[in-house]
């Protein structure tokens, strides 16, 4: 494996590595671990303990798994050393659920211990449909870019069929030289261009999952909490525009280096940048939304923790009318999974990226 590759590779997998460990400090503050607690706890020593302990064996754990992995992989070929890498993720997502269901028994014992009371309101102040009243969101239309940036590659690669050799490399050896090649067709000229139309369908979707999700009013601030929610949605939807299209770029600019002979470390650059900037730009998200408290926003009718399952995260109320509501970490958004339809949905969504994955894989084989 090249440098860059090992570059690419680990800093990605330290990206995610950083994710995980600072679920504990995004999100609402009152909420630990799916655990709703009163305002004043916040000041509690022991609170804080908990926050700090997730962080301290999920980063340690991360450290860890890393040198090992990063050892066993320095003499690996590329392909070996991504499904290293890959494992070592999958590992580490298996203890950050384990630490969080540690962290979550934590600060239920604490709850009872310090025998505080939350009470939650679960009477709706106010909700209205913003997507159809409020320009909430970045309009559909908007995706119309990343549509036209498919439709040039789609373009070029029709245009230069002829042009195309009979077998494609798709990796370069540490020497600079191609040590794998699949032959041309039309699914491995055009797999790119599938992945694609399936990553821009995704994020599409999501982008109309925010405009449709309920907007639920803070009966002492209704004005103040609606205009909240507007911007914490806008804010979502600009983000997932510009990740999206890079993403779409970077992939259009794996195509070119796979059908027309671009160079490997072009490819690799830009990946690394990709990642840095996709990090970056969620990371940047997540400071301005703690800093503006923006990430405080609640869905009054979703908060009793009795509708939030597996460890808090999936919410499945058959009482609620709404498909699409805030997360109760106040991040991002969640499907209804007591709704028949939200069962599809969320079914959709974990299907596209496997069909995406598949079609690499079948074409690759």
């Amino acid at each position: 494996m090249t440098v860059l590759e090992t570059i690419f590779i680990s800093s990605f997998y330290l990206f995610i590595a950083l994710m995980i460990s600072i679920q504990a400090c995004i999100g609402l503050r009152t909420l630990l671990f799916g655990i709703t607690l009163p305002a004043e706890a916040l000041q509690d020593t022991a609170v804080r303990g908990i926050r700090r302990n997730y962080v301290l064996l999920t980063g340690g754990v991360a450290v860890v798994i890393g040198a090992a992995c990063f050892i066993v992989t320095r003499h690996q070929t590329t392909g070996q050393s991504i499904l290293y890498w890959a494992a070592a993720i999958l590992l580490l997502m298996v203890v950050s659920v384990f630490a969080i269901q540690i962290s979550r028994m934590s600060a239920q014992r604490l709850k009872a211990a310090r025998g505080w009371q939350v009470t939650v309101q679960t009477k709706r102040a106010a909700s209205l449909a913003v997507g159809r009243t409020h320009n909430s969101v970045l309009g559909s239309w908007w995706y119309s870019t990343h549509v036209t940036v498919m439709a040039l590659c789609i373009f070029f690669a029709a245009a230069r069929w002829n042009a195309i050799p009979q077998w494609i490399a798709v990796h370069m050896g540490p020497n600079g030289v191609a040590d794998h090649h699949i032959y041309k067709s039309a699914g491995t000229v055009f797999m790119m261009n599938i992945v694609q139309a399936l990553m821009i369908a995704l994020f599409a979707g999501y982008n109309l999952m925010i405009s449709r999700a309920r907007t639920s009013l803070d009966s002492q601030d209704r004005e103040g909490s609606l205009r909240k929610q507007l911007k914490l949605k806008k804010i979502h939807s600009v983000a997932a525009w510009g990740i999206s299209l890079l993403g779409i770029a970077n992939l259009g600019l794996l195509q070119a280096v796979m059908l027309y002979g671009w160079k490997l470390n072009l490819l690799i650059r830009c990946n690394i940048t990709f990642t840095a900037v996709f990090f970056l730009t969620l990371f940047g998200v997540l400071l301005y939304l703690r800093f503006r408290g923006l990430d405080q926003q609640r869905d009054i009718p979703s908060q009793e923790e009795r509708h939030w399952k597996w460890l808090g995260s999936i919410y499945a109320n058959p009482e609620d009318p709404a498909l699409f509501v805030l997360d109760r970490y106040g991040f991002l958004w969640t499907i209804n999974m007591a709704n028949p339809l939200g069962k599809i949905i969320a079914a959709a969504a974990i299907a596209v990226p496997v069909i995406a994955i598949l079609v690499v894989i079948f074409n690759f084989r």
